[in-house]
């Protein structure tokens, strides 16, 4: 059941853990020849021969797991075991036919020999004509004269099945298992070492982690005991042109995704941790953008190291779990989650991360029989989503320093915005002056008009923010492609097919969506089909509303769409409800409501009346051209469209989205969260 040699060995390498080791090294020698050979050594307690008989030699020994449960520490290193299952040390067997165990018990002066020849056991027919044979003698190979610890165990193997290892598998053996410990933790408790004696130059130029580690821009660390204490730091690769940013926080609460209508809390308290105990963790991230990685001392190995270590590992006790980080393992789906946003989101190829975990806490993940992960069962995937709620914690804020640095490097390759008007801006300005202008120009001014009544009607027909972004993405695709090949010189004719082909997908999604104008909204008739929209989220929520809107105020209508309007409010109500929820646990059917909103109409902001929508949750972290912009969201399950669509839809209404201060308005002393406001630039009489 072991999948690959690198595993098998990796096995042997924690069963020196367990037999309180400090040291294990591992030799591969003979390689050129028909007859490789591997020998692996420890500095641990070693074996007596009742350990050898009753538990070396016997499948699936509960002994670890009995030592683990009563929670019996090792002397030297106060470990608790990491076997539970019996079966790894056979992992010796999927390596080679011949298995000689050599082995001396701390404080004792005798070594035990013990050979298992696989040819010799299966000569006979039968398994009680076989026998095998533990030999005891005086301590020979494990003594100070030798230059070794007085105990400790050696496991040679023979007639390996794999008889050429090649320098490619060695390097993997290597990386497999010198990462056993995390590439975060300073102790030097456990180590282990591989050697090459015909061949040490395979081992050459493999990386320092600890240095390329230190080189990545981005660094969060974090632990999560019920709630969130984490620290953040960016290290501007371009020193005094962009300062770094450091910031921290103690005592957060930690949000979860959640899959649409799941009611569940969004977020993660102590009784999420359930069978996991505390978690901790570090992450450091890269950026695979030339412009970034080339300003990186050591680039190239950074991209080679990215490509084979790149990924989420798991630790208990500070020991691997495999296979998670493993070259084809996404056990957090980041890359599956990084599709549609590809600049926010963290790929395994390019996050370096270790997760730590509490052996004695963490009871209810148990590892696979074939070692490959834990078994997939509800306390895991509680795991694997607190795991993918603090990597979100640090995306949004390795988000926005990746954008200041963008920026400042002038690259908008790899943007999410979704707006199209700076690509058409800088299409006009690579035609104008080429001897392309007075055949490019007026399809690009007849692309610009269709395209701005297009996403009008978009936002009239109350298009979901996810349905106009990709729509709208697909524009400024075809805009960019458009651009690329006048910067290659691309042929006129060629020029004008893409142009045509872009208007020809505009006119098409427009054709579908245009619409009569309409007469004007009312906002009291607006607010009062709100509420009846909302009147039973409300109550789910435990959300008390109350609303202001004075009779003394003249009747206010604007010019726009119903539809689109209502969509404004909805996502402002949507949004508070769930930071309410976020500030707010949920309460019992008798006790007070403590989440409110209040929903008023005001004429105190100078440019017109406003609708105001108020809450006391916890309000905005991000400056308002923050959280205005397309795909960027502190929600782990949201798309950051809620906001944009918003701010854009308002300026269609001839009116704008504000994010006034509190002491501006008249409101309930209450209100301490959020507060935006619609405001209404233009009405109809």
């Amino acid at each position: 059941m072991i999948g690959t040699d690198q595993l098998a060995i990796f096995e042997l390498v924690k069963n020196a853990y367990d037999a309180d080791a400090g040291l294990v090294t591992v030799t591969l020698a003979s390689v050129d020849s028909d007859d490789p050979t591997i020998d692996v050594i420890d500095t641990g307690d070693g074996m007596d021969l009742e350990t050898i008989t009753s538990i070396w030699l016997e499948p699936a020994s509960d002994h670890r797991e009995i030592q683990r449960l009563e929670k019996r520490r090792t002397k030297l290193f106060n470990r608790l075991p990491l076997g539970e299952k019996g079966v790894g040390r056979f992992a010796v067997h999927k390596l080679g036919r011949r298995i000689e165990l050599l082995t001396r018990p701390r404080g004792e002066k005798v070594e035990h020999q013990v050979v298992l020849d696989w040819d010799e056991l299966t000569s006979v027919r039968y398994l009680d004509q076989t026998s095998v044979t533990v030999h005891t003698r005086e301590a020979e190979f494990f003594t100070e004269e030798n230059g070794r610890k007085p105990h400790g165990t050696l496991i040679s193997i023979r007639k390996l099945r794999n008889r050429q290892w090649r320098r490619g598998e060695a390097r993997q053996l290597y990386r497999s298992i010198t990462a056993i410990s995390s590439p975060f933790d300073s102790s030097d408790g456990f180590s282990a070492e591989l050697s090459i004696p015909e061949h040490p130059e395979w081992l050459v130029g493999m990386p320092d982690v600890d240095a390329l580690v230190q080189l990545a821009p981005w660094h969060f660390e974090f632990r999560f005991d019920g709630t969130l204490s984490w620290s953040y730091e960016f290290r501007s690769p371009i020193g005094r042109r962009l300062e770094g940013r450091r910031l921290s926080g103690e005592s957060d609460p930690l949000l979860l995704e959640r899959e649409s209508g799941d009611r569940s809390s969004p977020v993660a308290d102590v009784r999420t941790l359930d069978g996991i105990g505390p978690i901790s963790g570090q992450f450091v991230a890269y950026d695979r953008d030339r412009k970034i990685l080339t300003l990186l001392p050591q680039n190239s190995l950074v991209k080679q190291f990215l490509d084979q270590q790149g990924g989420v590992r798991v630790y208990r006790d500070g020991v691997r779990v495999y296979n998670y980080g493993e070259p084809g393992d996404d056990w957090l789906h980041l890359d599956l989650r990084r599709v549609n946003r590809p600049s926010q989101r963290l790929s395994r190829n390019i996050v370096i991360g270790a997760i730590d975990l509490n052996l004695e806490t963490s009871t209810g993940l148990r590892e696979k029989t074939n070692r490959e992960g834990f078994d997939e069962t509800e306390t895991f995937k509680r795991f694997r989503g607190i795991v993918t709620a603090v990597i979100h914690r640090f995306e949004v804020e390795r988000a926005l320093d990746k954008d200041r640095l963008k920026r400042l490097l002038e690259d908008a390759s790899d943007k999410d915005e979704i707006l199209v008007e700076t690509p058409l801006r800088r299409l006009r300005e690579a035609v104008a002056g080429t001897a392309d202008a007075r055949t490019i120009l007026p399809l690009v001014d007849r692309v610009e008009k269709e395209y701005v009544e297009m996403r009008d009607m978009l936002l009239r027909a109350g298009m979901s923010g996810l349905n106009l972004a990709i729509v709208i993405h697909e524009v400024e695709k075809g805009v960019r492609s458009i651009h690329e090949a006048v910067r290659s010189k691309a042929s006129p004719e060629l020029l004008e097919q893409q142009s045509r082909g872009l208007m020809g997908l505009i006119e098409s999604v427009g054709g579908l969506l245009r619409e009569k104008a309409r007469d004007g909204v009312d906002i009291r008739e607006l607010v009062q089909s709100n509420a009846e929209i909302n009147v039973r989220r409300y109550r789910r929520h435990q959300v008390k509303v109350t609303y202001d809107l004075p009779e003394g105020m003249p009747r206010i209508r604007i010019p726009g769409s119903s539809a689109l309007l209502q969509n404004v409010l909805v996502n402002l109500v949507d949004n508070a409800i769930y930071w309410l929820r976020v500030r707010w646990p949920d309460q019992g059917p008798e006790e007070p409501q403590v989440r409110r909103i209040h929903i008023a109409l005001t004429d105190d902001l100078p440019g017109g009346p406003a609708l105001i929508v108020a809450d006391n949750g916890p309000g905005f972290q991000d400056l308002p051209e923050i959280v205005t912009k397309p795909f960027f969201t502190r929600r782990p399950d949201g798309m950051g469209l809620g906001l944009y669509y918003s701010s854009l839809a308002m300026s269609l209404a001839s009116g704008s989205l504000l994010f006034p201060d509190r002491e501006d308005l008249e409101l309930p002393a209450w209100v301490d969260g959020a507060v935006v406001a619609m405001q209404f630039g233009e009405m109809i009489k």
